[in-house]
C-alpha cells in the first residue's frame, strides 16, 4: 500500500467539509448509536479523516462515529482477526485485506444497508468494478490511486510534438531523437523517460500487452509469459543498451522517488512515472523550478499503451468495509453505511482529492463548480480519476500473501539495476511464485 503513504504524508491536508443527507433515524433515549470505525490513516490524511468524522457527528444526532487509528494495515489484520474470533469487532473498517475478510465471509455486503441516496452509477467506473462481488456492492471505494505520467510540455511543444506522441510506450521511445541534447535552463535533458523504481510500472505495461499474473483458472504463476518477457526484455534495452531510460533505486525511505521527480522538474528528463499522490508538491516544485530559469511546463496524461493495445494499468483503492461479525447490529451497519454515505458524497470526495491528489471517487466532482475552477488552476489534476474510469483494472491481489509480488519485484530489480536477460529473471521468478502458489494452494 505504500502508493497511499508516500508524497500525501507530507501534505497539509485541509478538508472542507458538506452536509450529509437521507441519514434514517435511528436515535433512542440513550442517544446516538455509537460507530466504531477502525482505519490506518495518519498524518494529514488522518487529519482530513478525521475533519469529516467531526462534522459528520455534528451533522446529525442518529449515529456517533468513534474513530480507533491502528497504526498499519498488517496490524489492522491482525487486531481484525482476532475481533471476529472474540466477537468484538467494530462497526466500520478503513484498510487491510478487505478481499482476505470477504473470501471468509467476514463482510457484510454495503449495498444492503446504503442509504437510499448513495448513486452508485455514479462511482468512477474502475472504482465500482473493484467494490462488486457477485453482483453487489461488497465494499465502498474512498479514494485511490492509479500511476500516470508526468511530462515537459515545454520542451514536448518545442521539438513540434503533443501528447498524442505520449499515447505509447514505443512512441515515447522514439522521442529520442527529437528531446535529447535540448538545453533546458540548467543542462541538456538527458532521458526521455524515468519509470519509477519496482515492479509497479513493469506490471503496467505487461498489462497492456496482455500480461497477466495467474492462468485463468488461476492454477499457474504466468509472470514469464511471452508477454512480460516482451515488456521487461524492451525495458531493459531502453535501460541499459539505448540508455534513454533511467531508474534510481535504493537509498533511505523514499529517497529514490525524490531523485526521480527532480530529474523530471530540472529538465533532465522529458517525464516520469509516479503518483497522483505527488500531485501538489510536484506542481509547487515545478513552479519554483521555472523561476530557477528551468525549461518545464507542469502537465500529467495517463499511462500510455503498448504497442497498438489500449493502456491498461493497474489502481489501488482504499475500500471501507461493514464487518460481518454477530457483535455488529443492523442499526451500527446501517450508521456506518451512512458514515460512508457522507465521506464520499461529491463534495467532500472532490475536497480530499483537490487537498492530496489522489483520485476522487464519484464523476460527478468534474461538474462541482469548485472542482472546475479547481482544474483551471491545476492542469490536469483529474488525470488519474479519468484513467481509472476508461483504462485503469484493479490491482492484483496475491493469493500467496506477496510471495508472487516480492518474487517479480526481485526479477525486475535483476533486469533494471543488474542487466539480466528478462527471459532469465522473469523464468527463476515464476519458479518461486508457482512453489508459493502451490503451498498457499494446500493449507
Amino acid at each position: 500500500m505504500k502508493r497511499f503513504v508516500s508524497w500525501v504524508l507530507i501534505l497539509a491536508l485541509s478538508v472542507s467539509v458538506v452536509g450529509c443527507s437521507s441519514i434514517s433515524s435511528v436515535t433512542s433515549s440513550q442517544g446516538p448509536e455509537k460507530i466504531v470505525f477502525w482505519h490506518g490513516l495518519g498524518g494529514s490524511l488522518g487529519e482530513g479523516l478525521n475533519t469529516i468524522i467531526d462534522a459528520f457527528n455534528e451533522e446529525q444526532d442518529d449515529y456517533f462515529v468513534e474513530p480507533v487509528v491502528i497504526g498499519s494495515y498488517l496490524e489492522i489484520d491482525e487486531r481484525l482477526q482476532a475481533a471476529f474470533a472474540a466477537n468484538n469487532a467494530p462497526a466500520l473498517v478503513a484498510g487491510g485485506s478487505h478481499e482476505m475478510f470477504y473470501s471468509k465471509g467476514l463482510v457484510a455486503y454495503f449495498e444492503d444497508y446504503m442509504p437510499s441516496d448513495y448513486d452508485i452509477e455514479d462511482i468512477v467506473g474502475g472504482f465500482k468494478e473493484a467494490a462488486y462481488r457477485n453482483g453487489k456492492m461488497a465494499f465502498a471505494p474512498a479514494y485511490g490511486t492509479s500511476q500516470v505520467l508526468y511530462y515537459n510540455k515545454a520542451v514536448l511543444g518545442e521539438v513540434g510534438k503533443t501528447r498524442e506522441n505520449l499515447a505509447s510506450w514505443q512512441k515515447i521511445a522514439d522521442l529520442r531523437n527529437h528531446v535529447i541534447g535540448i538545453e533546458t535552463g540548467q543542462g541538456t535533458l538527458e532521458y526521455v523517460w524515468e519509470p519509477m523504481w519496482g515492479q509497479d510500472n513493469i506490471a503496467d505495461m505487461a498489462s497492456s500487452n496482455g500480461g497477466r499474473f495467474l492462468s485463468e483458472d488461476g492454477s499457474m504463476v504466468t509472470i514469464n509469459s511471452p508477454e512480460w518477457v516482451e515488456v521487461l526484455e524492451q525495458v531493459r534495452v531502453w535501460l541499459h543498451d539505448d540508455q534513454i531510460m533511467r531508474i534510481h533505486s535504493g537509498g533511505q525511505g523514499w529517497e529514490y522517488w525524490y531523485k526521480t521527480m527532480d530529474d523530471w522538474v530540472y529538465g533532465k528528463a522529458l517525464g516520469y512515472t509516479g503518483s497522483p499522490g505527488d500531485y501538489v508538491i510536484a506542481l509547487e516544485a515545478v513552479q519554483n523550478a521555472v523561476e530557477e530559469g528551468v525549461k518545464n511546463d507542469f502537465a500529467v496524461v495517463h499511462q500510455p499503451g503498448w504497442k497498438e493495445n489500449q493502456p491498461r494499468p493497474y489502481f489501488s483503492s482504499l475500500m471501507y468495509y461493514i464487518p460481518n461479525s454477530r457483535n455488529v447490529t443492523d442499526s451500527q451497519r446501517k450508521g456506518a453505511a451512512a458514515f460512508i454515505n457522507f465521506a464520499t458524497n461529491t463534495e467532500n470526495t472532490a475536497n480530499f482529492a483537490m487537498a492530496s491528489g489522489y483520485a476522487a471517487v464519484r464523476n460527478s466532482v468534474l461538474e462541482l463548480e469548485t472542482y472546475k475552477a479547481y482544474l483551471k488552476s491545476n492542469p490536469d489534476a483529474d488525470a488519474a480519476l479519468k484513467q481509472i474510469d476508461l483504462y485503469a483494472v484493479p490491482a492484483f491481489i496475491d493469493p500467496t500473501g506477496g510471495a508472487i509480488i516480492s518474487a517479480l519485484s526481485e526479477a525486475v530489480d535483476r533486469v533494471q539495476i543488474e542487466n539480466v536477460s528478462a527471459q532469465k529473471a522473469l523464468d527463476d521468478a515464476q519458479a518461486i511464485a508457482q512453489r508459493a502458489l502451490e503451498q498457499a494452494g494446500n493449507k
